[in-house]
């Protein structure tokens, strides 16, 4: 499934790529094998890889069409990039404007670009390479960053750690300098049907979106979880966590939450089908993905 349809509005799943990528023990560096052999029979194959042991990621944007808005929710890596030190990354060319053209959006029809943060896969197509100079992707987009975000890593972008992948240069900067940025609060609210919730932890700024018609719910949650067998072990924190207990405790705040409004959860990795419902699972949580009881 790569649409669903909320009341008045429809939500578009638009993929990037999909592949068994990082052993558990390189994402959650805190984790241990009984966590990932109680959680095998459910994960396997579509979440775990048999073959390699390897947890499966997507990388994906949401496409949220209200009546009177066009958002596009996170932007993945992006094609042509220069990433020597992340090789997932580096010099790709992804049919990611062939998806969104499937999907039935054209660049040039995206009100809004919201990235839920700014780590390197969430800001990739904010930009692409035309004649040698980097242009925002959507022309006549707002791209909303939440301010605390920014603040944060504009600073950051500056230290040692950005040497040699400043992909600040390349995928926000360009944003910046041709106008089409807003810098907003946490709890923005883009229009009637969708606003922004905060979510610190993984990032200081990290935000969810939250959408709501015809009596529905759905939050797209970003990296606030990675993988779904956090549900059953919400204290495991990804190796890009800046803040250890903030993501812990914003984790199983809404893993809690989400348990009891019944909303329809739609991570920035989880791989296909993606989105799902929280159901609680003895003193942790289970993912049910769509098509699932």
């Amino acid at each position: 499934m790569n649409s669903w349809q909320l009341g008045d509005v429809r939500i578009d799943r638009v993929l990037e790529f999909e592949q068994p990528l990082l052993a558990p023990e390189v994402l959650f560096p805190a984790i241990r094998p009984d966590i990932v052999e109680a959680q095998r029979g459910w994960l396997e194959p579509g979440f775990l890889d048999p073959v390699s042991g390897l947890l499966v990621l997507a990388f994906h944007s949401f496409v949220i069409t209200t009546p009177q808005t066009v958002v596009l929710v996170d932007t993945c890596s992006g094609n042509d990039r220069e990433r020597p030190r992340k090789p997932r990354y580096h010099r790709r060319s992804w049919p990611y404007l062939a998806n969104l053209d499937g999907a039935g959006v054209a660049p040039e029809a995206v009100d809004r670009v919201l990235c839920t943060h700014l780590h390197v896969d969430h800001v990739g197509w904010n930009t692409r390479l035309v004649g040698g100079v980097w242009v925002p992707t959507f022309p006549n987009a707002r791209y909303l960053f939440s301010r605390r975000e920014w603040e944060f890593w504009e600073r950051h972008y500056r230290t040692e750690d950005f040497a040699d992948d400043p992909y600040h240069e390349d995928s926000i900067t360009p944003v910046m300098r041709a106008g089409q940025a807003d810098l907003v609060a946490d709890d923005h609210v883009i229009d009637r049907w969708v606003r922004l919730e905060p979510s610190p932890g993984h990032t200081p700024g990290h935000v969810c979106v939250r959408v709501r018609s015809g009596g529905r719910e759905a939050v797209m949650s970003g990296d606030l979880m990675h993988h779904p067998l956090q549900c059953g072990a919400p204290e495991l924190n990804s190796c890009f966590c800046v803040d250890a207990d903030g993501a812990r405790a914003t984790r199983r705040a809404f893993l809690e939450t989400q348990a009891e409004n019944d909303a329809l959860v739609m991570p920035a990795h989880f791989a296909t089908p993606s989105a799902g419902r929280v159901r609680a699972h003895g003193d942790a949580f289970r993912f049910a993905f769509c098509g699932e009881a």
